[in-house]
C-alpha cells in the first residue's frame, strides 16, 4: 500500500511537470520585455506591429544562452537595439558575450554586428547568409543609413562580416548548454539558420518563422520555405522563439508552412483559370489566417503579388542558384551603351501554355515558334535572340544577334567557326543535368560492382530464368564501394552531384579540376589541377570522366592513364566519348589492366553492332541516356523562361559560354 501511494504521488508529480511544461501558459510580455525562457536561457521581446504606426520598430526580438563560461546571442538586430541587447545581457549574467549568430542577412538581424564584435563577440552565420553580407552587405548597409528615412546608427556604425562559418550544422555544448545550428535550407532568405536547444526543447526560428502577419517573401523561396518547415517541425520542440512576434507554441511552425502551402495553391488556381494578379489578390480567402494573426490574409498583397511572380517566372528560380551552382555571364545588359530592348525571338515550337508563359514575362516580344534549325535561320533575320538552336547559317543570316541559347550542356558541335568569331553570346544549359547524369554514372558502377554486368550481356530467355538465378548467385562477386576511393575528373555540376552520391555510399572522393578558385565542397576529400592526375589515378578505385568536351582534352585518356590505373579499378564515362581513345581503352579491358567499364557515351556514336566492347562481360553500355529525365526537362524550361526574362530586362544572363575555352 505504502508503495501504491508512493508510486501515485511520484505519478502526480510527473503529471504536474509534464502538464507545466506543456500547457504551461506561454509568458504574456511587453515590448523590451526579457524573460528566463529555460535554466540560462533567455528572450528579449522586440515592438513590432503590423497594424498600429505608433509602435517602434525594435528591430529582431533576441535570445541569449549563457554557457558555463561564456554567453551566446541569436541575432545581432540593428546597432542601436544591439546596445540595448548588451545592457540587457548583463542584467542576466556577467560573462564574457563571445558569440553573436545573425539568422540571416537583413538589417534587423546583422547590422547590429559590429557593436558585439566591439565587446570581443565572434560572428557565426550560415555559408549564404555570410555570402550575402559579403556580396550585397557594403551597398545595402550604406543604403540603410542614407537619405531622411535612414538610421542613424547604422550610418554611425559599419559592416562586420561574420567570422565563423557553417554549412548546415555546428554545435556548442558544455555540461550546462548545448546549441545546435542548423540551416535547413532557403526559406524567408537563402541563409535562413535556426538555433536548436534539444534539452529544453526550445527552437529559435529567425524570420523563418514569424509569430504574427510579418512575413516578408522578397528574398524568399516558398516552395523551399514549405520544405524547412517540414524539416522544423520533426524537431522535438515545445516552445519557438521566433524572429518577430510573441513567444509561441510549436504549432506555429504548421501555422507558417500552411500559409505558403495554401497561399501558393490559390494563386495558382487564379493562373490557371487565366486571372491577373489584381484579381488573384480579391479571390485569396484563408479565414484561419486572421485568427493566428490579426489580418485578412489578402490583405498581405505584397507576398500574393510575390508568389504570383514565382509562378510565372518573374523570379529567379533560386533553386538553379543554390542546388545546381548556375551563374551569371558576360553578356549585354541594359548599362551597355547602345542597348535595346528585343523586339523579336526565335524559339522552338513549344506547346501553346509554354509560349503564354513567355509572352506573360516579356508581352512586348513577338516569339516565333519553329521546328528546325533551317526554320530558325530562316526567322533570324531581324530576330534578337534564337532559343534551342545553333548552327553557322543562323549566325549568318542575322550578323546583329546578340543571343543564342542552346538546350544541351556540350557545346563541342555548336562552336562552329562561325559562332565562335561572331559577337552573339551563347549560352547552355550546364549544371542543369548534374542529378541525372550523376544517377546514371552510379547505376553504371552499381552494375559492375554488384556482378550484374554479365547478365545485362545475356539474352533473357536463355538460359531458363531459375538457371539464370542460380549461375548469377554462383557467379557473383559483388563488391561495396564503403571505403573505395573515387576519381572524378571535372567538378562541375555533373561532377558535384556525383561526388554528393559517391560520399553518400562511403567513397572517399578525389576531384580533379581546373578551377580551383572553386571553393571545395565538405563531401570531396581533395581537389587539385590536372597536373596532379596521373597521381591521383593510381589511388582510385573508380574513375569517372566528367569534363567536357575541348581541343585541350580530346583524347585525353589513353594508354598512359589506363595503365596508371589498379588493376581491379573500373573506369566510368558519363561525359563525351571523344575524351577516351577508344583503342587504348579495348586494349586495357583485353589485357584485363582495369576491371571494367561503365559508358554512357561512346566515340563513334552510337557504338556500331560489330564493336567489340558490346560483347565484354565486363563492360555497361547505356545508349546516352544520362541527360534524361523528367527534372531535367523541367530545369531546362525554367532556365530558358528566366533567361528570357533576363534578357528583355536586359540582366546579365546564366550560363554563358566562353567560346574561346569552349565550355
Amino acid at each position: 500500500m505504502r508503495n501504491s501511494v508512493r508510486w501515485l504521488a511520484v505519478l502526480f508529480v510527473l503529471s504536474m511537470a509534464l502538464n507545466a511544461v506543456r500547457g504551461q501558459d506561454i509568458p504574456k510580455m511587453k515590448f523590451n520585455d526579457v524573460r528566463e525562457v529555460a535554466p540560462g536561457v533567455f528572450f528579449r521581446f522586440s515592438s513590432i506591429s503590423a497594424t498600429d504606426k505608433n509602435v517602434v520598430f525594435g528591430g529582431s526580438n533576441n535570445i541569449w544562452i549563457v554557457f558555463e563560461d561564456y554567453v551566446m546571442v541569436y541575432d545581432a538586430n540593428f546597432p542601436k537595439e544591439a546596445g540595448d541587447v548588451i545592457k540587457a545581457i548583463r542584467k542576466t549574467t556577467d560573462k564574457p558575450i563571445r558569440y553573436v549568430m545573425d539568422s540571416h542577412h537583413h538589417g534587423d538581424h546583422a547590422y547590429g554586428n559590429a557593436v558585439f564584435a566591439k565587446q570581443g563577440a565572434t560572428i557565426i552565420a550560415s555559408a549564404n547568409t555570410a555570402r550575402l553580407l559579403r556580396v550585397n552587405g557594403p551597398k545595402e548597409f550604406a543604403e540603410a543609413g542614407k537619405g531622411p528615412t535612414g538610421r542613424k546608427d547604422i550610418a554611425d556604425s559599419y559592416l562586420k562580416v561574420p567570422d565563423l562559418i557553417f554549412d548546415q550544422k555546428l554545435v556548442f555544448e558544455d555540461k550546462k548548454q548545448r546549441v545546435e545550428l542548423l540551416f535547413l535550407g532557403h526559406a524567408h532568405t537563402a541563409g535562413d539558420a535556426m538555433l536548436y536547444l534539444p534539452k529544453h526543447k526550445i527552437l529559435c526560428t529567425g524570420d523563418a518563422c514569424t509569430n504574427g502577419p510579418y512575413n516578408y517573401t522578397g528574398h524568399s523561396d516558398t516552395a523551399s520555405w514549405i520544405r524547412v518547415m517540414e524539416k522544423a517541425q520533426q524537431l522535438d520542440v515545445k516552445l519557438v522563439c521566433p524572429g518577430h512576434g510573441p513567444l509561441t507554441g510549436k504549432d506555429v511552425l504548421a501555422k507558417q508552412r500552411r500559409y505558403f502551402v495554401e497561399l501558393r495553391a490559390q494563386v495558382k488556381k487564379g493562373i490557371d483559370a487565366g486571372k491577373d494578379v489584381e484579381d488573384i489578390i480579391k479571390t485569396i480567402d484563408m479565414p484561419w489566417h486572421k485568427e493566428w494573426t490579426g489580418i485578412e490574409a489578402r490583405e498581405r498583397t505584397e507576398n500574393i503579388k510575390y508568389v504570383f511572380d514565382e509562378l510565372t517566372g518573374r523570379t529567379m528560380p533560386w533553386d538553379l542558384v543554390e542546388d545546381f551552382g548556375i551563374y551569371e555571364g558576360i553578356s549585354p545588359t541594359k548599362s551597355d551603351k547602345g542597348w535595346t530592348a528585343p523586339k523579336k525571338i526565335v524559339v522552338p515550337a513549344f506547346m501553346p501554355a509554354r509560349l503564354a508563359d513567355l509572352k506573360r514575362i516579356a508581352p512586348d516580344v513577338f516569339f516565333i515558334p519553329v521546328k528546325s534549325a533551317d526554320e530558325a535561320a530562316k526567322e533570324a533575320v531581324g530576330a534578337d535572340a534564337v532559343l534551342g538552336f545553333c548552327t553557322a547559317d543562323i549566325v549568318k543570316a542575322n550578323p546583329k544577334l546578340r543571343w543564342i541559347q542552346v538546350g544541351h550542356a556540350g557545346v563541342e558541335t555548336d562552336l562552329v567557326p562561325a559562332v565562335v568569331n561572331s559577337k552573339v553570346t551563347l549560352t547552355n544549359t550546364a549544371r542543369l543535368y548534374g542529378p541525372n547524369v550523376a544517377d546514371q554514372a552510379m547505376a553504371l558502377l552499381l552494375a559492375l560492382t554488384r556482378g550484374l554486368a554479365p547478365e545485362l550481356h545475356r539474352k533473357a530467355a536463355i538460359p531458363l530464368p531459375l538457371e539464370r538465378w542460380k549461375r548469377l548467385k554462383n557467379a557473383s562477386k559483388a563488391q561495396e564501394l564503403h571505403g573505395k576511393t573515387m576519381l572524378i575528373v571535372g567538378l562541375g555540376g555533373i561532377g558535384t552531384q556525383i561526388a554528393r552520391r559517391a560520399e553518400a555510399f562511403g567513397m572517399r572522393v578525389m576531384a580533379i579540376d581546373p578551377n580551383l578558385a572553386m571553393i571545395k565542397p565538405t563531401f570531396v576529400f581533395s581537389l587539385e589541377p590536372p597536373a596532379k592526375l596521373m597521381d591521383r589515378i593510381k589511388q582510385a578505385d573508380v574513375v569517372v570522366l566528367a569534363c567536357p568536351l575541348t581541343a585541350q582534352t580530346r583524347g585525353m585518356f589513353g594508354s598512359a592513364q589506363f595503365d596508371a590505373m589498379k588493376k581491379s579499378a573500373y573506369f566510368i564515362n558519363i561525359a563525351r566519348g571523344g575524351l577516351v581513345m577508344q583503342k587504348d581503352l579495348l586494349a586495357a579491358l583485353n589485357q584485363k589492366r582495369i576491371a571494367g567499364v561503365g559508358l554512357d557515351v561512346t566515340d563513334p556514336e552510337p557504338l556500331p553492332d560489330r564493336n567489340p566492347l558490346w560483347t565484354m562481360s565486363n563492360v555497361v553500355i547505356s545508349p546516352h541516356l544520362g541527360g534524361q529525365s523528367d527534372g531535367a526537362r523541367d530545369r531546362q524550361w525554367r532556365l530558358f523562361r528566366e533567361n528570357v526574362r533576363r534578357f528583355v530586362a536586359g540582366e546579365p544572363l546564366l550560363c554563358v559560354v566562353d567560346k574561346a575555352k569552349g565550355f
